[in-house]
């Protein structure tokens, strides 16, 4: 067997030697016998003899290819609609894989991230370090390390002082994570606290590209760092989703939780951990007893691949997206190939008489539907190339597009073997789809012309109609996430945002460490801010809505009652004037007051809270416990809710506090003034006044509109991608239409002639193409309505309140665009039939 194996992919031209001469041995032979035929037909001898030294499904197909360029070669137009088709099918589709790839599957970049786990401590995504140090001492893995990936700090470059994204973190974090470095070096637990690794954004557009920047100091905090190294192009942080910070320094104040990841001992399974952590959580708990109650339960989840996706909420949540974008954009992939398909039906009219003659002469039918095949994969295939290319630039472009988020994202977007197999994989799924059933019809081909054309007008009929019922589905999404765009527009955020300015402040943390230091300066800087021409009205807050949120899930003991709820909210510290400046109404009670700053705790809740957890109980004068902490909180105020991250969200419950009442010992302070003119012309006023009151600090400052951009950032990428998604399918609709009423003309030109030669009118004639139009146009609206009912009911969860799957004036929409464009595509055909000569078309075929 092998040596036959080497036979047939080396020694064939030995073997085709070998076959000439026993041929001429027999010629000769039978000549000298007087044979006047010696073997018969020697070429039927040659091919039988072929076929046993040839890989012939492999050679068959290599020719059916070769032979299916030549014949594309020679319809140009042909060959370019289907290309256009295919290819804008498959590149919005592997676009949208490699986003999908981007966010979900990516790898962070680490050594060996598969060994690598992210361990949670009860609900908590954060630890102490003491834990962290108290993990490393376990036994239980190779190595752990921390990283607090959601702080910022202050760089100066000699001009003025900016805050930045930073990652604070732990003396080992490059050793144990095996975090990769361009240039220069990660730190590592020898090395002095005031070392910096930068981000390469960070590097090009804060200091310029300088080569020889690593060794040199950088002014951070009002410190010198030390630069180590600069982090690769392609860095992808543990976080995900492009996150991508400016900084990395190895330390962190006093306070700080981190995010523990470790590395898995060699042969150590994820279950194996799992099954050990109870244990190690017993010993924690005792030595680091919680207010929350959340040491005794332990659990590590990946940090990469699919198992993640499993393991946590966020990254559910965007699998879900994207899998239903992906399900769009594969029902616009299957009207580029219903197009495709058509073209081929017409095309197969014209081979009629070749395939016929093929059969007579002995053809398989197999054998014909395999070169037949080969066409529409050799049009998948230069699709999925031109796809390719398009999706790669799309997704480049749609990366480098800045996103109104207060992260910064830097989408890594690469081609790899994901993305390729999966534009291979469409390209395969595309050839069957637009190929085999035209394949299989130009088989059926009988002495019955006339009736075999009329049955292929009818398959071409049933697919446009399929199109169109696809076609509606897809236009119905994009609508619904459009119409979610203007009512999340509408939509109010529960303050002011046309009179408002909002800063952001970050104070050097070695200078600010408690809370008598940062309330001091807030004092400072309110008075300066209420200096400013103009300014009617300052606050401080912890929070500012839209910007960050701060989540508690924890038991609340109310003394009305002695009953203990487990409570969930919202919460923020705020000074007195917060709810004035705001614009947030105070519906009950009393707003706070200078004297509440700890003496006697107070808190104000929003109505959603009063619903929840009071009932019908008068709020005012209500106490409660917040978890083991002795002191009783009173509520004094109720004000009108407020929204907290989307602007879609489902209302939540609130709770606030005096910012004087609590510990503050943050460096991050935000203000919000309101201004009597443009607050636009208020910026540079309120960035100088906080510059008096701390030089050294980190400012960004921007007016109340232009920071909640965040908010309706959900419903903008919704509306965009799937408002495209529909344009598309709303253009190869409209093309498979056309297409279906132009081969209709032609095919009917002979009858249309004879009725104008009778006595019809254009009206007729225009009457008879329109009523076919319509036709197709009506049963695929209704075919399309009565799914689109049932298959967009799932993404209710991604609208805003009120806005339903059905929305009948959605759905109006949606069948008025299809039938004006539908009207637009039969006008080209529809004039190609009043153009009919009746003398000419009597000579017709």
């Amino acid at each position: 067997m092998i040596r036959r194996l080497f036979l047939k992919l080396f020694r064939r031209r030995r073997l085709q030697q070998d076959l000439e001469a026993e041929l001429a041995f027999h010629r000769e032979m039978s000549a000298a016998g007087g044979n006047p035929i010696p073997l018969g037909n020697a070429g039927v001898i040659k091919e039988q003899a072929f076929d046993l030294w040839r890989f012939n499904a492999i050679e068959n197909f290599w020719r059916d290819l070769i032979y299916a360029g030549r014949a594309l070669r020679r319809s140009p137009g042909f060959v370019l609609t289907a290309l256009l088709s295919l290819g804008l099918g498959i590149g919005v589709n592997t676009a949208m894989f490699s986003l999908a790839v981007e966010f979900l599957l990516s790898e962070p970049s680490v050594r060996d991230a598969k060994s690598l786990v992210y361990v949670r401590q009860g609900g908590n995504s954060h630890v102490l370090p003491a834990v962290i140090d108290q993990l490393r001492r376990s036994g239980m893995f190779e190595d752990v390390a921390g990283e607090n990936e959601e702080t910022f700090i202050n760089f100066n470059n000699g001009l003025e002082t900016r805050r930045v994204f930073a990652v604070q973190a732990t003396g080992n974090f490059f050793t144990a994570l095996g975090v990769p470095v361009a240039q220069g070096r990660g730190w590592n637990e020898t090395d002095a606290s005031e070392v910096a690794v930068l981000h390469p954004h960070f590097w090009r557009t804060r200091l310029g590209g300088d080569p020889a920047i690593v060794g040199k100091a950088i002014r951070l905090d009002g410190r010198r760092y030390t630069v180590l190294g600069i982090l690769p192009d392609n860095y992808r942080s543990l976080i995900g989703y492009g996150y991508s910070p400016d900084v990395f320094v190895p330390q962190y104040i006093e306070g700080t939780i981190l995010a523990a990841y470790a590395r898995l001992k060699p042969g150590m399974t994820l279950g194996q951990l799992n099954a050990a952590m109870p244990a190690l959580g017993q010993r924690l708990d005792r030595e680091f007893p919680s207010r929350y109650e959340s040491n005794k339960e332990l659990r590590a989840t990946p940090v990469s691949g699919f198992a993640r996706i499993q393991k946590e909420r966020e990254a559910l949540t965007v699998s879900l997206f994207f899998a239903i974008l992906l399900a769009i954009v594969g029902l616009v992939l299957l009207i580029a190939c219903v197009n495709v398909a058509g073209l081929l039906l017409a095309r197969a009219s014209t081979r009629r008489q070749e395939i016929a003659i093929r059969l007579a002469l002995g053809a398989s039918r197999g054998r014909l539907l395999q070169q037949l095949l080969a066409e529409s994969l050799l049009l998948s295939l230069a699709g999925a190339a031109l796809g390719f290319l398009f999706a790669l630039g799309a997704a480049k472009a749609a990366a480098a597009i800045p996103l109104p988020v207060p992260v910064p994202i830097r989408l890594q977007i690469e081609p790899d073997w994901r993305v390729a197999s999966y534009a291979a994989l469409m390209a395969i799924l595309s050839a069957i789809a637009s190929g085999l059933m035209p394949a299989w019809q130009s088989l059926k081909e009988s002495l019955s012309a006339g009736m075999q054309r009329e049955r292929k007008l009818r398959i071409r009929r049933v697919l446009v109609i399929a199109q169109i019922a696809v076609s509606f589905i897809v236009l119905t999404t994009a609508a619904l996430f459009l119409q979610n765009l203007v009512r999340t527009s509408s939509l109010s955020p529960g303050f002011d945002i046309r009179q408002t300015v909002r800063a952001e402040v970050y104070l050097p943390p070695g200078v600010y460490k408690d809370s008598r230091a940062i309330n001091s300066y807030v004092s400072r800087a309110l008075a300066q801010l209420r200096g400013i021409p103009g300014i009617e009205g300052a606050a401080a807050a912890r929070i500012i809505p839209f910007t960050d949120s701060t989540n508690f899930e924890t038991g609340l003991t109310f003394a009305d009652n002695g009953g203990k709820q487990q409570a969930r909210f919202n919460w923020n510290a705020v000074t007195p004037d917060f709810f004035r400046v705001m614009d947030i109404a105070l519906l009950k009670g009393r707003a706070f007051a200078a004297q509440d700053n700890g003496g006697s705790k107070v808190a104000i809740v929003n109505q959603e809270f009063v619903r929840r957890y009071l009932g019908s109980r008068e709020p005012i004068g209500t106490t409660f416990l917040w978890q083991e902490d002795k002191t009783p909180y009173q509520i004094v105020g109720v004000v009108r809710g407020t929204k907290n991250m989307t602007i879609g969200e489902d209302a939540r419950a609130q709770l606030y506090e005096p910012l004087a009442q609590i510990e503050n010992d943050r460096p991050r302070i935000q203000f919000v003034t309101r201004s009597a003119t443009p607050p636009a012309a208020q910026l540079t006023a309120v960035r100088q006044a906080l510059r008096r009151a701390e030089p050294a600090a980190g400012l960004e400052v921007e007016t109340m509109f232009s920071a909640i951009g965040f908010a309706f950032l959900p419903s903008q990428v919704g509306a965009v991608l799937m408002g495209s998604i529909g344009a598309l399918a709303l253009l190869l609709a409209i093309v498979g239409l056309y297409g279906v009423l132009a081969y209709s003309v032609a095919r009917r030109t002979r009858e249309i002639g004879i009725r104008i030669a009778i006595g019809a009118s254009p009206g007729d004639v225009v009457g008879m193409m329109v009523r076919e139009f319509a036709r197709l146009l009506v049963t695929g609206i209704g075919i399309g309505l009565v799914l689109a009912l049932f298959v967009t009911r799932p993404l209710s969860m991604f609208f805003v309140p009120g806005l339903s799957a059905s929305d009948p004036a959605t759905y109006a929409a949606v069948i008025a665009v299809l039938g004006v464009t539908g009207m637009l595509a039969a006008v080209g055909p529809v004039r190609r039939a009043l153009g009919v000569d009746p003398l000419e078309c009597l000579r017709y075929e």
